[in-house]
């Protein structure tokens, strides 16, 4: 637990316990069930405005490099007049840096604890900042796979665009409900703090639009790749098949020629062998020459 105190205090707990929740109650007459809700993480975010203070769960994406896709982590709120407690499940880069950043900042620390609607709308503020480093990952993907896309690599890029199309979908999971909270958020933060906090939930607004636009810029270019991918990867197995189609033509007089002469009613009426071979030469010759045209018309390489 750490606490930062100003006007308004902050206190940030990690994997909250039973001890934590009893302090809590300490501090304000928070209802049992949402202090139960704390000690496990909600399956879907949620806001509830009360009387004399607010909880909402705010959830955000994570990405995990053994599993290559974005998971879910959870940030809860808790905010009085006085207090404001963020509860979360796992360090979450965002809230450590803000901290660290607080702490070695007197002005700055005295200017958010101000107020507690500065300080949910600069922690949520780093929170986007951090959704949009995670996009990072996705983009590096993309202009991977984009730069790589004519590398005759048409089977494992397919892979690597079904994972990234994977990952921007459970990213989009997590992060596109999250504009319900938020203009429930900018309502009820007004009617909390007052209207001179309008601005400041509308810009909460603006940054989860510029999160979700750029997902969608991504998942455009990673359709738009896998297309262009299936297309190659067509190409590609119709010119197997073609020239396996060559092959079967090409060899095709060489195995009749000597599928004739296997047959004893014709070779015991043959009484001079170089009919065969004279025979053969001209079927290889019209093969040889057949090649030759197929050469030039670049159907063969």
């Amino acid at each position: 637990m750490e606490i930062i105190k100003g006007k308004v205090t902050w206190i940030d707990i990690l994997n909250p316990t039973k001890s934590d929740v009893d302090y809590l109650k300490t501090l304000h007459d928070f209802h049992p069930i949402i202090l139960d809700e704390l000690l496990h993480l909600s399956s879907r975010s949620k806001i509830e405005y009360y009387e004399s203070y607010l909880y909402f769960a705010y959830h955000l994406p994570i990405y995990d490099h053994k599993q290559r896709t974005s998971r879910l982590a959870e940030i809860d709120f808790l905010i009085t007049q006085k207090f404001v407690i963020t509860i979360h499940y796992e360090p979450i880069e965002s809230i450590r840096d803000f901290t660290l950043h607080l702490n070695q900042d007197s002005k700055l620390k005295e200017q958010i604890l101000e107020n507690g609607g500065y300080i949910t709308y600069y922690i949520l503020r780093e929170i986007h900042e951090f959704c949009l480093r995670q996009l990072k990952h996705i983009e590096h993907n993309i202009l991977s796979v984009t730069k790589n896309l004519f590398s005759h690599q048409e089977y494992m890029m397919l892979q690597r665009i079904s994972y990234i199309k994977r990952d921007i979908l459970d990213y989009g999971i997590i992060v596109k409900p999250q504009v319900l909270l938020l203009q429930s958020l900018h309502d009820a933060g007004i009617k909390f703090w007052g209207e001179h906090m309008r601005i400041y939930f509308s810009d909460l607004l603006g940054d989860h639009s510029k999160i979700t636009g750029q997902l969608e810029n991504f998942k455009e270019t990673a359709e738009s790749s896998e297309a262009t991918n299936g297309q190659l990867l067509n190409a590609k197995t119709n010119s197997v098949m073609q020239r396996f189609t060559i092959l079967a033509f090409l060899t095709f007089p060489l195995a009749l020629y000597t599928a004739i002469f296997g047959i004893d009613i014709i070779t015991k009426n043959i009484t001079d062998p170089s009919y065969f071979w004279f025979g053969f030469l001209g079927v290889l010759g019209i093969t040889l020459a057949t090649i030759f045209i197929f050469k030039r018309k670049e159907l063969i390489q």
